[in-house]
């Protein structure tokens, strides 16, 4: 990530920038800074910066930085179809060579070669398909892919082999969330095609960002004591070396009373702070959090107290849902007995947030709240944190659903419902 500045030495001008042709920035103006993703190994690029002022010819500049260190790139041709010879050619980084060029089919390794040249004899079952796919390795594990087709109809330009990484909670039939489940069992399936486990192991070990809702509205008015005491004791517990946590009460409008921190005495306080009054903006203070969360790099998780459904936002559900899917971020309820009913209808809302992002709702007594939190606790202790490759057609902001599923009758995964490509 870098931060570039051009100082365009016109007064009121606006610049426009580009890398390899793609558009970076349009009429930017003063101070001029935007900030790019040269990603994670030093590749060519070419940089070019327009700059546009009134009555005074464009003025252009273009740059190459890291010259000669190719990207990562394959294609794949047939030499001789009769014999079904396929050939690939790549290019890479100078100090990050092409370390594998495999050929694959229906999700399967079929060959693999370390030197060039890159030549495949395809077996005839895979000609058959019409359908023939190609990935090359790089050393540090990128990966690119490329495709041929009898028909003629691939458009190489729509494939892309992505990483998507993701937080998988496990639980067995008596509801007990588990964290001694074998790598082997894991199964993905995104968008109904199956993804390959390139990283797997235990989210704990992973730094963890939560925001802390409390529901602070007049009706918590005989039970705030205890229920910030069950979320102290909670941030207490859960907090380690290295997370953050920011604290939210949930009034007629929603009330940062911390915001993301390490401190646990900053925690404390804002905990200890919150006073009961008003309504409930519940999906307001949930929109509030998936902000301030949205962009952070750890692990993160939104952890809900409530005595019910929303009162007073100004945010519908929908736009919610829509804002919790798209993060990626788990939403866990516990909705507490104060004596007023909840309605089927809030609680099966709560309900669909917490599905569709990984999270779960809990019903709490007094004597059960910190029960509930615990649970919470133990779910984001056993984790699993995966990472996993695709390799298909994709379209730029296309909704990917995600299954995870685990081959035992036994045994359940949870975690996020899809995601939107970049």
């Amino acid at each position: 990530m870098i931060d570039l500045t051009v100082n365009p030495g016109i007064d009121d001008a606006r610049v426009a920038i580009a890398m390899d042709g793609q558009k970076i920035a349009d009429a930017l103006l003063a101070p001029y800074k935007v900030t790019i993703d040269f990603g994670p190994t030093p590749i060519e690029h070419r940089i070019s910066v327009t700059v546009i002022a009134p009555s005074r010819p464009h003025v252009q500049w273009v740059e190459t930085i890291n010259r000669g260190h190719s990207p990562l790139r394959v294609k794949v041709r047939p030499v001789d179809l009769g014999s079904r010879l396929f050939e690939a050619t790549t290019t890479a980084p100078q100090d990050d060579p092409v370390a594998a060029v495999e050929l694959w089919s229906a999700g399967k390794l079929v060959t693999s070669l370390s030197e060039p040249p890159y030549r495949f004899t395809v077996p005839p079952v895979v000609m058959d398909s019409g359908f023939v796919q190609v990935t090359a390795r790089l050393k540090s594990g990128q990966e690119a892919a490329d495709f041929w087709s009898g028909s003629g109809q691939v458009h190489v330009e729509e494939i892309e082999v992505r990483e998507v990484p993701i937080f998988v909670s496990v639980v067995d039939g008596d509801g007990v969330t588990r964290d001694d489940v074998d790598r082997s069992l894991f199964r993905i399936l995104d968008n109904g095609s199956e993804g390959k486990i390139v990283e797997f192991g235990k989210a704990f070990d992973q730094p963890i960002s939560i925001a802390l809702l409390l529901d602070a509205s007049a009706s918590m008015t005989y039970n705030i004591d205890r229920a910030t005491r069950a979320a102290l004791s909670f941030a207490n517990h859960t907090l380690k070396k290295g997370d953050r946590c920011s604290v939210y009460a949930v009034h007629d409008v929603p009330r940062r009373k911390q915001s993301l921190t390490g401190d646990s005495t900053l925690v404390a306080k804002a905990i200890l702070s919150i006073e009961p009054e008003g309504t409930t903006a519940l999906y307001d203070a949930l929109e509030s959090a998936i902000r301030e969360l949205r962009d952070e790099k750890n692990r993160r998780a939104i952890v809900v107290l409530t005595d019910g459904g929303d009162t007073s936002s100004i945010d519908s559900y929908d736009e919610v849902k829509k804002a919790a899917m798209s993060s990626g971020i788990p939403l866990y309820f516990i909705v507490y007995d104060t004596g007023t009913e909840t309605s089927g209808r809030d609680l099966q809302y709560l309900e669909n947030l917490a599905v569709e992002t990984g999270g779960f709702v809990a019903t709490a007594t007094e004597g059960t709240l910190q029960a509930k939190y615990h649970e919470i606790e133990k779910d984001l202790r056993a984790q699993f944190a995966i990472r996993y490759q695709i390799t298909d057609f994709t379209r730029q902001k296309e909704w990917r659903h995600i299954r995870v599923l685990l081959r035992s009758p036994k045994l359940t995964a949870r975690t996020i419902r899809g995601y939107f490509t970049p």
